[in-house]
């Protein structure tokens, strides 16, 4: 019974309801019905003989039939086994008729109930659209029936203040990241005046401060890209992108890159031109294509390509490496998320490019998503509008 839909259940209960209010007045009337049919037949049968006739009812204004007896035994016969067909015939109507009318109710009741449970499905459908990085964006309409209104005003509420929580955190998580920086840096510029003045340490030590350089060099670029990400909001999206040049230029600063992979870069595609921030769009597809570069096999290919689907302007970033799993697609785009942690490590990565994607979408009005990635290869598709 969990299973069923909230459909189904209305369903069913209404048909269920309906079946024992149509049983129970079966009963009554059929046995209504066969007290009058015994009521008639006792009438019949209560007579008396007289000399040549049989009296049928034997009242001063009733009815008399002259019969014989043995006409009257024969009548009386067939009249009994016609009333016996009549009840039992009455009995049977009467439960077809209650299983025409319960399963005619239950169809009715299932499109009426679905019909009832559209301002729920939208407010489901709504709600699907809901996610960590539009809050702000995020508003469910209260234009429905009065008895999802209060629910609906709850949820408008809880967002406001998840939105507001979740603001609180990037705020402190700026901070945070700019309190980091200047030790960082500190500790970086030591680092490399220890280098240079002690040039003939021992392989012990020369390994231990290779690790800290590593792992300081890191721990900047996390601090880094955390403070783009604070701060992106604040910048300027009001420019007009050429996206053919914008990605001519990636690809060339990429070309270093792909070449120590020994991975090849392609552009594919029209010029598209769009508003927004020329920096924001330059970062994004940096990520993308510098995440499908290190993430490629041996040999492999990146190719970027550019289209226009009704009224926006498609990016495909396509590789040939080994694929991201399906339990992942989602996930990747949120800091911090890593489908392979040793490899993530071998490779540098912070575990924020990703997500500073998504962000930079989400802030031009677009969407990116896995749209498709198997073992030979993934792609990455991202939707801005085109605004003039």
């Amino acid at each position: 019974m969990r299973k069923l839909s909230f459909q189904w259940r209305m369903t069913l209960l209404t048909a269920l309801l309906i079946a024992a209010a149509c049983v129970t007045l079966n009963m009554l009337l059929c046995r209504s019905g066969t007290g009058y049919i015994d009521a008639i037949r006792q009438y019949v049968f209560d007579y008396e003989d007289e000399e040549t006739c049989i009296s049928i009812g034997c009242k001063d204004d009733a009815l008399y039939v002259d019969l014989t007896e043995e006409q009257f035994n024969e009548f009386m016969s067939s009249f009994s086994s016609m009333l016996d067909n009549t009840k039992e015939g009455l009995g049977q109507k009467g439960w077809i008729i209650t299983a025409a009318v319960t399963l005619f109710s239950a169809v009715i009741a299932y499109f009426v109930s679905g019909h009832s449970l559209k301002p729920l499905r939208r407010f489901s459908n709504q709600a699907e659209q809901i996610r960590t990085k539009n809050l702000t964006e995020t508003r469910l309409s209260e234009d429905t029936i009065p008895e999802f209104q209060t629910l609906i005003r709850s949820v408008n509420r809880m967002l406001e203040r998840l939105s507001e929580g979740f603001e609180d955190q990037r705020k402190f998580t700026g901070n945070a990241a700019h309190e980091l920086r200047t030790p960082l840096a500190l500790m970086q510029a030591r680092l490399e005046l220890y280098e240079i003045e002690h040039p003939d340490s021992s392989p012990e030590t020369m390994e231990m401060f290779n690790l800290i350089k590593e792992q300081t060099a890191k721990l900047s670029k996390m601090v880094k890209t955390l403070l783009d990400m604070s701060g992106i909001e604040t910048i300027s999206r009001k420019e007009r992108v050429e996206f053919g040049p914008l990605v001519e230029e990636l690809l060339a600063d990429l070309a270093v890159e792909a070449k120590k992979q020994n991975v090849s870069l392609e552009q594919e595609g029209e010029n598209i031109s769009l508003i927004g921030s020329d920096v924001l769009l330059y970062r994004l597809l940096f990520n993308l294509v510098e995440n499908a570069i290190k993430c490629n096999r041996p040999g492999g290919k990146v190719t970027v390509a550019l289209s226009r689907e009704d009224g926006n302007a498609v990016i495909r970033v396509k590789d040939t490496g080994q694929g991201i799993p399906e339990q992942h697609r989602y996930s990747i785009f949120q800091p911090f998320y890593r489908v392979d942690r040793s490899r993530s490590r071998d490779l540098g990565g912070v575990g924020l490019g990703l997500s500073l994607v998504w962000e930079i979408t989400r802030l031009h009005g677009g969407t990116v998503q896995v749209e498709e990635s198997s073992e030979k290869g993934t792609e990455i598709v991202v939707k801005l509008p085109i605004t003039s």
